[in-house]
């Protein structure tokens, strides 16, 4: 075969791979396509955002609004697509920044604890516990916080990269995380199944490999994972949550059309805290994560029955009260330890 033919043969091979690859993935809405991998014991879902695209919105959470479930958030916000964010306490107060619709969080703040994603102005940014933005840049109009950072400067950590345990960092469990293109313009959302016959879950390192070699991402970061990793797309949840059932979540980020957008809309913050059924609740206030018969340090568990007759942020329950009103800041977090560093004291799987 002359050097020609080979050469048209190659590259028409690469064009129908790349054909083949593009068919994958499924259109949402405006600058939005979602896959699902399934292969190797993996069960991967990826929702592709095109931060360029003026159609649509990248939104975090009101802080009337933590504590929702994936899919109540993303249905009461019309969300194109949802996934869970960051780390939270008994009171689902993030543990990092969250900046949302009403701006920066009471209470939140970004500290060297954990890293951001940022988005605004038509591009995103990943920052890792080193680079603290306090204040949030101008730029920013959405904000979630995650740890650990998975890809850096466009190379996956590796296992003896990654701060963590063995039992966080280096064994499978269900994953949400976020990730961005090389030219900071594509905007990845990622949740992996796990914790079920066949489908582990995937190990920090696996995660961090899948964005590289997969999504080419060039930056990564992890977000809460374990029971409370959940992804909504379209009109469901895509994914299987470990619990069977979902959790209830501190922050989320989301995808809207730009036309359903309402910014700081209190009359519908309210509403949503109607909603709101006292539940029992999950501590997931990062700590060491301890080995032996199980995978984790067994979580403290609150029960909340009380109906409070104003919406506040971070109290779970019914309100009666349906009148449109600013709500309050949430309380003062409950004490919880610093990072005495990132290699012994990560957030735990749950």
């Amino acid at each position: 075969m002359s050097t020609n033919r080979i050469r048209t043969f190659a590259v028409s091979m690469l064009l129908v791979a790349s054909a083949a690859f593009a068919a994958d993935w499924q259109p949402v809405g405006p600058g939005v396509d979602y896959r699902e991998y399934v292969e190797d014991g993996q069960d991967i879902h990826v929702t592709r955002v095109d931060l360029t695209n003026d159609e649509i919105r990248v939104v975090a959470t009101r802080p009337a609004e933590q504590g929702m479930k994936v899919s109540d958030y993303a249905k009461k916000n019309k969300a194109l697509a949802a996934i869970n964010a960051d780390y939270f306490d008994e009171h689902f107060k993030p543990i990092g920044l969250t900046v949302g619709p009403c701006g920066q969080w009471a209470n939140t703040k970004d500290t060297s604890r954990e890293g951001v994603v940022a988005v605004g102005g038509e591009r995103g940014a990943i920052y890792r516990q080193s680079e603290v933005m306090d204040p949030p840049a101008a730029w920013v109009e959405t904000a979630v916080s995650g740890w650990p950072a998975l890809v850096v400067d466009c190379e996956p950590l590796t296992a003896t990269q990654l701060p963590g345990s063995d039992v966080f960092t280096r064994a499978p469990h269900p994953r949400t995380a976020v990730g961005l293109s090389g030219d900071k313009k594509t905007l990845y959302l990622v949740v992996a199944d796990g914790r079920r016959t066949g489908v582990p879950g995937l190990t920090l390192a696996q995660l961090a490999t899948f964005f590289k070699t997969r999504l080419r991402a060039c930056s990564a970061i992890n977000l809460d994972g374990g029971g409370s990793t959940a992804m909504w797309v379209s009109d469901k949840i895509v994914n299987r949550p470990s619990d069977g059932v979902e959790r209830r979540v501190g922050d989320h980020l989301a995808v809207v059309l730009r036309r359903d957008y309402t910014g700081c809309d209190t009359s519908t913050q309210t509403a949503a805290s109607t909603t709101t059924a006292p539940a029992t609740t999950t501590s997931t206030t990062p700590a060491t994560a301890t080995t032996g018969t199980s995978t984790t340090t067994p979580p403290t568990t609150t029960t909340s029955t009380s109906t409070p007759a104003t919406a506040t942020p971070g109290t779970p329950g019914n309100t009666t009260s349906t009148t449109p009103r600013t709500p309050p800041p949430p309380p003062p977090p409950a004490a919880m330890p610093a990072y005495p560093g990132p290699v012994t004291n990560p957030p735990r799987p749950r």
